[in-house]
């Protein structure tokens, strides 16, 4: 994708075949040029006014094509800053290809390409590349909890958090410039002291906006959560209950499960990715041995893990990290009247007793590691993360040299440093195969 491309584009904006109605968008200087062969309505379109007509062109075929409403936006007052009009019609598959096969036909009009509306959009100005980033991450969040951390993402929190961040140091900066332009003369320099107290604020901040990651990665993928234990104790049938429906095979046979299924389900708001495993003891055949390989593996990866014992199988033999947290049940519960101490969930899953107690501790795990930002602002981006991590470096750089006495021309130097790492959360300093990558993971139409 060309990022200098000023031509016009169309593409769907709704999933073909979706029913309802449809928005196919046109954006660039061409975008009513393009459309009016193909629009029959008596009123005249105005900015901002939605106008009901017909689709009617040859190649659309005889008589009427469609009902549509086009609402036509001029630049720079539209969503991309171009001219840019919505043609809603009727939500079938067919007469989206159709209109948009027929649009495309024009000299002056083009498919988009992936992410180019909002491309388009960043590059004019009417978004910076932070809110960008939140228009997929909106498009693709599959829970409350990642839905509002896309939400406050895409009203501009992390630009007005780097913004202040920048804010502080370009103060600093400015102090310091100031003074050396007079340098030759006889003026108090402000002790590199004070300087230093608004760079370690900023640097507090940040490495508390790095830690949100651990927590907005979760937003992103869901919490990892196997089930493991030893073979026949019930894993299965639990997976199945939390999950309210058959996913995994469940017989009295120990080593039915010879795989790991997983299937993600929404608890407190957020995704919670269950994960049945292998039983895990000393295994002779071959697709056993590598299913317990694998629910070794899973456990490596788990945010908390649920264990499962039960009085008609052997103790689990498995040593397990001392930080990972886990969630001690002991099933059929209803087969044993005198169940030994020491677990955290007595359950069966024959009769449900116990479960309604394991839910509220998952929720409790889940919200333990839930996480509130820093002014509300979590990051889920791994480009965010990296972009961060090395502005928190040029802080410390920059700590060095007041600490050392180096002089203001060295601190200046590395707070111009940081802010260039800063600016490429916004975009300001993003280079070109950076932007490409980035908006080249958007759905066409976006």
């Amino acid at each position: 994708m060309q990022l200098t491309d000023n031509d016009t584009i169309a593409a769907i904006s709704t999933p073909p075949g979706s029913g309802g109605i449809a928005v196919l968008r046109v954006s660039g200087p061409d975008a009513l040029a393009a459309i009016h062969p193909l629009f029959s309505t008596p009123e005249k379109l105005a900015p901002r006014q939605a106008v009901f007509g017909h689709l009617t062109h040859p190649d659309l075929g005889e008589g009427i094509f469609d009902d549509c409403v086009v609402t036509f936006f001029k630049g720079p007052n539209s969503v991309t800053g171009e001219d840019l009009v919505e043609i809603s019609i009727h939500g079938g598959a067919y007469l989206q290809h159709k209109l948009l096969d027929v649009l495309v036909l024009s000299p002056s009009v083009r498919l988009a390409g992936a992410g180019e509306f909002t491309l388009r959009s960043f590059l004019n100005g009417k978004i910076d590349l932070s809110r960008a980033e939140a228009v997929a991450d909106l498009i693709h969040a599959r829970d409350a909890a990642a839905h509002k951390n896309a939400r406050q993402q895409l009203s501009g929190g992390l630009k007005a958090l780097v913004e202040s961040f920048a804010e502080r140091l370009r103060h600093i900066l400015v102090i310091i410039e100031a003074e050396l332009d007079f340098s030759d003369q006889e003026i108090n320099f402000t002790p590199t002291e004070k300087l230093l107290t608004p760079v370690l604020g900023v640097k507090a901040k940040t490495r508390d906006l790095i830690e949100t990651y651990f927590y907005g990665k979760r937003l992103e993928d869901g919490f990892r959560v196997p089930i493991i234990g030893s073979p026949n104790s019930g894993k299965s049938s639990l997976f199945n209950l939390l999950l309210g429906q058959d996913r995994a095979i469940v017989t009295n046979q120990a080593g039915t499960t010879r795989d790991t299924i997983e299937k993600g389900f929404i608890f407190a708001d957020h995704t919670v990715v269950l994960v049945d495993t292998a039983g895990i003891r000393e295994a002779g055949v071959q697709a056993e041995i590598s299913g317990v390989g694998r629910s070794k593996d899973e456990i490596s990866r788990a945010d908390f893990i649920i264990q499962v014992s039960a009085p008609d199988t052997e103790p689990l033999s498995l040593e397990l990290p001392e930080d990972l947290e886990t969630i001690d049940v002991y099933n059929k519960i209803d087969m044993d009247k005198t169940p030994p101490e020491g677990y955290d969930i007595y359950l069966s899953c024959n009769t449900r007793q116990g479960l309604d107690e394991l839910k509220k501790m998952i929720y409790s795990h889940v919200v333990n590691i839930s996480n509130a930002g820093v002014d509300g602002v979590i990051i889920s981006s791994e480009r965010h993360k990296d972009a961060l991590r090395r502005f928190y470096t040029q802080l410390e750089a920059c700590e060095r040299a007041v600490l050392d006495a180096l002089g203001p021309e060295y601190i200046a130097s590395d707070i111009r440093l940081a802010l260039d790492v800063l600016g490429e959360i916004t975009g300001e300093t993003t280079p070109d195969d950076i932007l490409n990558q980035i908006f080249a993971g958007f759905c066409v139409g976006k």
